[in-house]
């Protein structure tokens, strides 16, 4: 959650948990981004099965892993929401505490990273508009 708010910091957006998103009527959302920890390898369970219901969305990816292939561990997700005929604006991944490594993680140099990243998703998304 650290990194989404980071993010709603540098421009406009709603946050909201998993489990709050069916108070919400996505056809009014003009970009989504789906993010999580990661946990085995993968994006939560329930965020994978929330984007199999996303049809023809702009979106971004994010998450935090102990991982260090960080940009590796979005791409199942990012083709799942290709494959729903999403447009898959950007992906973001930094290091997060995984079995008391990176400890002090996510910080101040990955949420300003953070903040770059959506300043240039939001620039895709302006292009295409």
């Amino acid at each position: 959650m650290q990194i989404a708010e980071a993010m709603a910091e540098a421009v406009p957006a709603t946050i909201t948990a998993l489990e709050e998103v069916h108070n919400y009527n996505l056809e009014g959302y003009d970009l989504i981004g789906l993010g999580s920890g990661i946990f085995f390898g993968k994006h939560y369970k329930d965020l994978i099965k929330f984007a199999e219901t996303l049809k023809a969305k702009n979106c971004f990816v994010f998450s935090t892993s102990g991982y260090n292939n960080l940009e590796k561990v979005n791409g199942a997700l990012v083709k799942l929401l290709e494959a729903g005929g999403n447009n898959v604006l950007g992906s973001f991944a930094c290091r997060g505490v995984f079995l008391g490594k990176n400890k002090g993680h996510p910080n101040t140099d990955d949420f300003d990273n953070a903040q770059k990243f959506i300043g240039e998703v939001i620039e895709k998304y302006n292009h295409i508009q």
